[in-house]
């Protein structure tokens, strides 16, 4: 339900809306799939435009009242109604989705209204922005107008144009699912040295967030990635530098450069009663209420506004992972204390020389738990001889803690 812009008396005094010159007008109200009621689909026709019945010398909506001037099915109006003056049409050439005012509406040409009408375009294109209604506007790429010189443009629907546009399921790419993971794994196989995010579980468990298209090229994949920008070449992406370690290192943690790190393992295994445990699907839930706790607690040490996005980004990459987990791949192990969780981390073979982890979360409450679960986690993967603990996401909280382990190598692929 949209907020009215305009007053009803200014509405009930004009003869602008709701009347058109010809039958078959373009600009005649339709109505989503949404919208639709039993007692509304006989008058409208296959696409949802309403059916315009004779008006004197010209055609009128079938639910205007032409005696009382107003709309017999006012609550229920579509939005394509609710949205006038504003209107959304194509730009000349039909590369971007715009938003605009009417200006044959006497109100959108006041001048005493502007600043008004300025406030209600913000509030507008925020509603409109939102995927889950810039989606349903696109079931029915009808809807969108196609460019009038007498609408003043506001401004470009980013969200839309992407749908409508941009899409790239018209040029025969497809969403990723877990059935694709045969087909990606076997195209990353063919690189030397892939780093993290080269893989296929990486792209999947981060599909809520930006989600992944692809399509076969001949023997190779054309992955885009979407993104509020619009839809990026998967080889064109920035990428931060992997921190990459001996496996040896990490599992015995020697020499005085770990002292730090066996010092806090040392505490852990001495100070609490614990079970270090193969992850099972019946923990699923646990370990993601575990996640928001951990979460809280990083926001209010790290007051990074990225950092506290990206956390909140994360809750679903960890959902989607720890779901499915067998299909993807993952091994994972948690730490249990008092019979709940309070470690967990996952991780798959990169290469088959090199183990990554993917995510690692811990109640921080436990002195040394992290240390622990990492250490435990390291020795336990004897077939590697590398551990990649991916990049630091360009945040420093991160880069100090990855660093703490003295990496091995750093491999840097910066894209531009």
């Amino acid at each position: 339900m949209l907020k009215q812009i305009i007053p009803s008396k200014v509405c009930l005094s004009c003869d602008v809306c709701c009347r058109f010159i010809d039958k078959s007008a373009a600009l005649a109200p339709l109505f989503l799939p949404n919208e639709i009621t039993p007692k509304i689909k006989p008058y409208l026709d296959k696409s949802g435009r309403v059916t315009l019945k004779p008006f004197k010398d010209i055609h009128a909506c079938p639910f205007f009242n032409t005696k009382k001037n107003k709309c017999s099915i006012y609550s229920k109006r579509p939005l394509d109604c609710r949205l006038y003056p504003f209107a959304i049409m194509f730009d000349e050439k039909r590369e971007k989705i715009i938003m605009g005012i009417d200006k044959k509406c006497p109100f959108s040409v006041n001048a005493g209204n502007q600043a008004l009408i300025k406030n209600y375009f913000h509030y507008l294109a925020d509603l409109l922005e939102k995927k889950e209604t810039a989606s349903r506007i696109a079931i029915n790429p009808s809807f969108i107008g196609n460019f009038q010189d007498d609408v003043s443009q506001f401004s470009y629907l980013d969200t839309l144009t992407k749908l409508l546009v941009n899409n790239p399921e018209k040029n025969g790419f497809r969403q990723i699912s877990l059935k694709d993971k045969a087909a990606f794994d076997n195209f990353f196989k063919k690189i030397e040295c892939p780093d993290s995010s080269q893989n296929f579980v990486n792209l999947f468990i981060w599909k809520e967030k930006n989600p992944v298209w692809w399509k076969k090229n001949g023997e190779g994949l054309e992955i885009l990635i979407e993104t509020d920008s619009g839809y990026i070449d998967f080889n064109s992406l920035k990428k931060f530098p992997d921190y990459i370690y001996l496996r040896e290192a990490l599992a015995g943690l020697k020499g005085n450069k770990y002292k730090h790190k066996r010092a806090g393992c040392n505490y852990f295994s001495k100070n609490y009663k614990f079970q270090y445990l193969p992850y099972r699907q019946n923990m699923k839930n646990d370990c993601l209420k575990l996640f928001i706790k951990w979460a809280s607690a990083r926001k209010q040490k790290f007051p990074d506004p990225y950092y506290h996005e990206l956390l909140e980004d994360s809750f679903s990459a960890h959902k989607l992972a720890i779901k499915n987990f067998k299909a993807l791949g993952l091994a994972g192990r948690v730490i249990k204390i008092r019979n709940k969780i309070a470690a967990y981390t996952f991780g798959f073979e990169l290469t088959k020389d090199m183990f990554c982890v993917l995510l690692e979360v811990c109640d921080l409450k436990f002195k040394g738990i992290a240390e622990f679960i990492f250490r435990e986690f390291c020795g336990e993967l004897t077939n590697y001889k590398y551990i990649n603990t991916m990049d630091d996401s360009g945040l420093e909280n991160l880069r100090l803690s990855k660093l703490s382990y003295h990496t091995f190598l750093s491999r840097n692929r910066n894209f531009s």
